[in-house]
């Protein structure tokens, strides 16, 4: 068409008239109708080549179809422009000074000036101006006369104002691809022209705006330093534009509850490729993009992105691997080391790394878990570990949760130690029998008639044929109750005789006073009393009594609410005995109290 239109301007008539004269079929002509083209091509008498080269660089589409075809590219509905073209003030003014006869037939109309994709001059490096055709054909415009009325009487201010670009690679690329050349280098040259063209803009806009931003709402020279910026990036290869995704994800401000669409997350590429999934020349961008949100999104199994469907999940959210894990969000949290979020950012975490973290804490077993594995209740962990039986890790290395955690090879040490003399026996009879039985039926606990089998002072132990829990190990109730019975101290004394002895003391914290050292249990039981009541020697709470004094027993001595007489002995600079996270109990040395408090 813009060859007909310089055709038509050397003739002194407008593209219409002249059409119409030399009887060329106006629509044809702008359907690059073959017929039509040799028909023009013979006004000029153009050789062979000539027609060639008019015919590559004139779009064609057939009747009825939207879609044009340029060279061996085809573009979709709306990528040539029909009713306006584009123009760069700098190769109009070098068509002025080149070509003779009237002025308005020296410009000459550019391909690319045609084409969306394009809106950057590759020979000046300034942005392309647009412009509306004043009296559009049905089959495009006048380019020559377009150009006389809007363009060449305001030239010169049209080159001053000339907006300069940020590069000229991708409109150089753009053109050499129209020309069949290809870069073996280029990692988009294997993909189709308007997919790959389609594909850079999409890139750039995500990163350089934000999600939801579409390219009517940018100008022509954003839309340039978008394309520009998009096809640096995808033609290095595909390690770059995974680092540009990265970055994309990485802006994403998600909030703490509830689900995001992917569109909010990569923006404009996501939606290119999302409305072109029947399209296979995007399929390589689909790749990159599916791959992508597949390693770095919290995606659930199951859930299609760009046509395909994630098969096992990849990344966890703190939900989700909270739950894998059988953890709360906070023990989560800990276990990996994450601090809270900035702007209410939710954790991910690779599937891969969090086995990895997970493994390092896998012999760490909760005291549910030791249940299960022995068959103890968790009262009863409980009770081994108060009784120093079942070592616990320390708090400072239970990064798997806030609860107490004991060692895997340190429970199956215990459970070894059990049933090291244990000689097997199937179906036994009374007097042997299980433990547990053995506790109710002579009223002692659990936990003192293990450490009669621990310190091997029982002459026989049995397991129930292989079992190797709790309930398989078999021991004489007669012969625990003669070792009980036949042992003892009048000095014992039990924990309620301890409450009364130690003033201010709360009796559900006198383990911890035995776990820290203050206070020492009994080995035994008191004579003719075999019952499971706990005992310390007389010896250790004395001694206690004679060391310390508690929080309480000061204040009643001084006539002070516990708050108050704290505050007295902070001021009198006297500390703590004994660490209170250890204790829970405020616990002081009667030597450092003054003569009102000792």
């Amino acid at each position: 068409m813009g060859y007909a239109a310089r055709l038509a301007a050397l003739n002194g008539v407008g593209l219409r008239t002249l059409l119409k004269d030399m009887s060329i079929d106006l629509d044809g002509l702008g359907r690059g109708d073959g017929r039509a083209l040799d028909a023009l091509a013979e006004l000029r008498r153009l050789d062979r080549q000539g027609r060639l080269a008019l015919g590559r660089h004139t779009p064609t589409h057939d009747v009825g179809d939207k879609a044009a075809t340029v060279g061996t590219e085809r573009f979709p509905p709306g990528s040539v422009l029909a009713s306006a073209t584009r123009i760069c003030p700098h190769c109009v003014a070098e068509d002025l000074a080149m070509f003779e006869g009237p002025a308005r037939a020296r410009p000459w109309s550019r391909l690319e000036w045609v084409l969306d994709p394009v809106r950057v001059c590759r020979r000046h490096g300034s942005v392309l101006l647009h412009v509306e055709a004043d009296a559009t054909l049905r089959a495009g415009h006048d380019f020559s006369g377009t150009l006389a009325r809007q363009v060449l009487p305001v030239l010169d201010r049209l080159r001053i104002e000339a907006v300069p670009s940020s590069g000229t690679a991708f409109p150089t690329w753009f053109v050499a691809r129209l020309d069949g050349t290809r870069d073996a280098g280029n990692w988009l040259d294997d993909a189709p022209l308007p997919a790959a063209s389609a594909f850079c803009e999409a890139l750039g806009i995500s990163v350089l705006h934000g999600p939801g931003t579409h390219p009517s709402s940018l100008g022509m020279a954003d839309l340039a330093q978008a394309t520009e910026q998009g096809y640096r990036i995808a033609s290095q290869g595909p390690g770059d534009v995974e680092a540009a995704l990265d970055d994309i994800v990485g802006r994403h401000r998600p909030g703490k509850r509830g689900s995001v669409g992917h569109e909010k997350v990569y923006g404009r590429v996501h939606v290119v490729l999302r409305t072109s999934l029947k399209d296979a020349g995007f399929e390589k961008f689909r790749h990159a993009l599916r791959e992508h949100a597949f390693a770095r999104l919290p995606i659930s199994p199951g859930t299609p992105f760009l046509g395909v469907r994630l098969g096992e999940r990849r990344v966890h959210t703190q939900r989700s691997a909270a739950f894998s894990s059988g953890r709360s969000d906070a023990g989560l949290l800990r276990l990996v080391g994450a601090e809270p979020q900035a702007g209410g950012r939710r954790l991910r975490i690779a599937v891969a790394d969090f086995a990895a973290i997970v493994a390092t804490v896998d012999d760490h077993l909760t005291a549910k878990d030791v249940a299960a594995r022995t068959g103890f209740s968790v009262k009863q962990v409980g009770h081994l570990e108060e009784a120093g039986l079942l070592p616990v890790l320390p708090e400072a290395d239970r990064n798997a949760g806030s609860k107490r955690r004991f060692l895997r090879p340190d429970v199956d040490a215990f459970m070894a130690r059990l049933f090291r003399d244990a000689v097997p026996v199937a179906n036994p009879a009374e007097p042997r029998m299980a433990v547990e039985r053995i506790a109710r039926t002579i009223r002692v606990g659990i936990v003192e008639i293990l450490r009669l089998v621990l310190d091997g002072r029982l002459a026989w132990v049995g397991r129930n044929t292989t079992g190797e829990r709790c309930d398989d190990l078999i021991i004489d109730r007669d012969e625990v109750l003669g070792v009980i019975q036949g042992e003892g101290s009048g000095d014992d004394v039990t924990e309620r005789e301890v409450v009364a002895m130690l003033g201010g003391v709360d009796p559900r914290n006198l383990w911890r006073l035995a776990k820290a050292g203050l206070l020492e249990w009994s080995p035994r039981y008191r004579p003719r009393d075999p019952r499971s009541v706990r005992a310390f020697t007389r010896a250790s709470v004395e001694a206690f009594a004679a060391e310390y004094a508690t929080l309480k027993e000061i204040a009643d001595r001084m006539g002070l609410a516990p708050h108050q007489a704290m505050r007295r002995l902070d001021e009198a600079g006297i500390g703590d005995a004994a660490r209170y996270d250890q204790v829970h109990m405020k616990l002081y040395r009667r030597r450092d109290l003054p003569a009102d408090a000792a």
